[in-house]
């Protein structure tokens, strides 16, 4: 889909790269023995069913992962996809203007209104069908 005039959710950065992984704590240490790279502290997000850190690599994060039961939805996605790459995130301004703003174009969203992410920041998930097949988040955090 092309989208004439404007871009309608402008950014300048991909705040994180999302990671499911099966064990938080063995990817962590990947990170760490290959690329030298500290990650933040382990978050723990039970409403959500996740346990995740953020692994910052230069202006972006690494966000790592891990369900916090078999029915979370990154659990299921492991079973269902295997460990890998989840979703990409992209900052921009006022996500809950951006996702009626994308609603109104016909672009198909997870998340009509924003909810709370991992770091407490608003956050929206486009539908992967809008990005042929890509998981992709806008979210706004508090710098």
């Amino acid at each position: 889909m092309t989208i004439p005039g404007k871009p309608p959710a402008p950014t300048g950065l991909v705040h994180h790269i999302g990671i499911a992984v099966a064990d938080l704590e063995s990817s962590i240490d990947f990170y760490r023995s290959l690329f030298g790279l500290e990650a933040g502290p382990i978050i723990v997000r039970e409403d959500i069913g996740v346990r995740g850190c953020f692994v910052p690599v230069g202006d972006t994060n690494l966000e790592l992962l891990e369900g916090t039961g078999p029915n979370s939805a990154i659990s299921i996605h492991i079973r269902e996809r295997g460990e890998g790459l989840h979703h990409v995130c992209f900052e921009v301004d006022g996500v809950a203007d951006k996702l009626k703003t994308l609603e109104g174009l016909g672009i198909d969203l997870l998340d009509k209104v924003p909810r709370r992410g991992l770091m407490g920041g608003d956050i929206g998930f486009l539908n992967p069908s809008a990005a042929r097949g890509v998981l992709i988040e806008l979210a706004q955090h508090d710098h």
